[in-house]
């Protein structure tokens, strides 16, 4: 049996978690991940922005976090993936390859990485994080879900491409290399949450992934395996706090407590005297949330593909008030509440949909390997973007 130990952190405005897992070989089983450490660094309930902190403050977090799962695992962290959720933004490219008459094949996919389309991703200010094919197109007239082997003279592929603020990006890489620990790829926290709590049936045939933060609401559109899209919602669990700091004139991290409680609280039976009187502040906030939502997936351009399956993941998740506003707006739909998939666990930590986001590192840490690090032995799978991704960012 071989093992390999593999770590992430996931750095959040609610708290900075770091996970420990040892990916197992185990002869007629064949690859799994089981989960041997945790740690999380709760963030001050002010922070909406881990690293706009002092580097020294935001440093210590992340220290905390690791060092906290370093000891449960036993191990001492040399690599990490780290996944963030600021500072990202969306773009689609077209790129067509002159096929000449021939079968297509991975490598005219493959042609865009090493065109000028794609180093022109390469500005001053950002820099692709993710790039993802989403639709493909034979002699300007065919579409197809899977061009390879098919007979064409040219093919136009359309790129989703996910950016991240190149000084963001510095920012992380330089604060890890401080730690002393080499950070081997950063990931979108939108990408890891999807990876983490969809099947391969959601995946393949449309999802939305609903992350509701601390400081904002991701909605990550999946179509064919790959994300196809995301609408941002500038609304997070910091609103309903803040919205009952404000109204009673109590200082946040009280407002915050109260917070937490009314996420447990049973909106049809609620009978808290203490808490009834934050509850129309609290359900008000929340009605809003979830008729924005519903708004931005029924006016997607990718509803059709992607409405059927709607997951719920993220800090906010946990309150029985949005997930039961949610069931209501979403009746003829397939909704339900993300917890992480393929990785072995505690169910408590598994069954955490504030954690999927670290756990779904995990798993792309697992399934992909960058430049350089292929052998016979080695049977994950490339990224379609990290083989080319240290080369180019240097540029």
């Amino acid at each position: 049996m071989q093992q390999n130990i593999i770590s992430a952190v996931d750095i959040r405005a609610d708290k900075i978690i770091c996970l420990i897992a040892q990916e197992l070989q185990i002869i007629n089983k064949g690859k799994i991940l089981q989960l041997i450490g945790i740690g999380t660094s709760k963030m001050p309930v002010d922070c909406l922005k881990p690293l706009a902190l002092d580097s020294e403050i935001i440093k210590k977090y992340i220290g905390d976090a690791i060092k906290s799962a370093e000891n449960e695992a036993g191990v001492k962290l040399q690599d990490i993936f780290v996944s963030i959720s600021e500072n990202l933004s969306s773009k689609y490219v077209n790129f067509e390859v002159n096929i000449g008459n021939s079968n297509i094949n991975e490598e005219n996919i493959k042609q865009f990485f090493s065109s000028d389309s794609f180093k022109e991703l390469y500005t001053q200010n950002e820099e692709p994080l993710h790039s993802f094919p989403i639709s493909y197109r034979i002699n300007d007239k065919k579409s197809v879900s899977e061009p390879i082997g098919q007979k064409a003279d040219k093919l136009m592929v359309k790129w989703h491409i996910i950016n991240v603020s190149k000084d963001y990006l510095n920012k992380v890489y330089l604060l890890f290399n401080e730690l002393e620990i080499n950070l081997k790829q950063v990931v979108s926290s939108h990408y890891s949450s999807s990876l983490a709590v969809l099947d391969d049936y959601e995946s393949d045939n449309g999802a939305v992934t609903i992350d509701i933060q601390k400081n904002k609401t991701i909605l990550s559109y999946t179509f064919d395996g790959q994300i196809i899209g995301y609408d941002l919602i500038k609304i997070g669990t910091y609103h309903f706090a803040n919205d009952i700091s404000q109204i009673k004139s109590i200082s946040l991290d009280e407002s915050e407590k109260i917070r937490k409680q009314l996420d447990i609280v049973d909106f049809d039976r609620k009978n808290n005297k203490i808490l009834d009187r934050f509850f129309d502040i609290y359900i008000s906030r929340a009605n809003e949330l979830v008729d924005l939502i519903n708004r931005k997936i029924e006016t997607s351009r990718f509803n059709s593909l992607i409405s059927s399956n709607i997951v719920l993941t993220g800090y906010g998740a946990k309150s029985l008030t949005v997930q039961k506003l949610m069931k209501q707006k979403f009746n003829l739909k397939q909704f339900r509440l993300g917890s992480t998939k393929k990785i072995n666990g505690s169910k408590t930590f598994l069954d955490n949909p504030s954690l999927v986001s670290a756990f779904g590192l995990l798993s792309y840490a697992s399934n992909h390997v960058l430049e350089g690090e292929n052998t016979d032995k080695n049977t994950k799978k490339k990224s379609i973007l990290s083989i080319f991704y240290h080369f180019f960012r240097n540029l």
